[in-house]
């Protein structure tokens, strides 16, 4: 109850690794777990790192916007485009707005930036921050924190009051048991249904 869960992070994805080498490929996680020693230990289990950014008593980028991406001389937004995975780097490419520009053949607006990760590996994730990719992966999340908040308040995960670590590992296990079964019976019911539902 006293820890934060930032200081589990670790702990927890080296365990993962260890329980199930090469089995994850990305760590989404919320803002709290935003801190530059996590991102170096997701990228040492060679996963993606989905966490929003945290600004800490940092002012305004100049030339990037709130996602991190360049921007051009009339503050337009540089395209996410790829990533190059050998060279670790971030590529962005020209917005489309700047097809029209007058200053499009100036030598300040470069045609495509290619930014490597480890420039500032919180800043610098892939998938890049605010792109589609991001978008997705991070509302998978949401999946997750929904069935925590009804184990929490249906089942009563949050009020489990036992004197030792084993009772309560047990009735965290019964708990989840329960959970997972009426889930898998409750689907195949759905499934059932939707044959019959067909099949008239």
């Amino acid at each position: 109850g006293n820890l934060s869960d930032s200081k589990a992070a670790i702990p927890l994805l080296k365990k993962m690794n260890h329980i199930m080498p090469n089995h994850f490929t990305t760590a989404i996680f919320d803002a709290g777990y935003d801190y530059e020693a996590i991102y170096r230990q997701i990228s040492i289990q060679e996963m993606k790192a989905v966490i929003p950014y945290v600004k800490r008593r940092e002012g305004e980028m100049i030339g990037f916007d709130e996602h991190f991406r360049p921007t051009c001389v009339r503050e337009h937004s540089y395209c996410y485009d790829s990533f190059d995975e050998k060279y670790q780097t971030l590529k962005f490419t020209r917005p489309k707005d700047c097809a029209t520009c007058p200053l499009r053949d100036d030598s300040l607006c470069q045609k495509v930036f290619k930014i490597k990760c480890e420039t500032d590996i919180r800043k610098y994730t892939f998938p890049a921050r605010g792109s589609e990719l991001w978008k997705k992966l991070y509302k998978e999340r949401t999946a997750v924190e929904r069935v925590n908040a009804y184990l929490k308040q249906f089942f009563q995960l949050n009020n489990v009051r036992h004197k030792t670590g084993r009772k309560a590992k047990l009735h965290f296990n019964l708990v989840t048991f329960i959970y997972n079964a009426c889930k898998l019976a409750v689907d195949r019911m759905n499934v059932r249904l939707q044959l019959q539902n067909n099949a008239a």
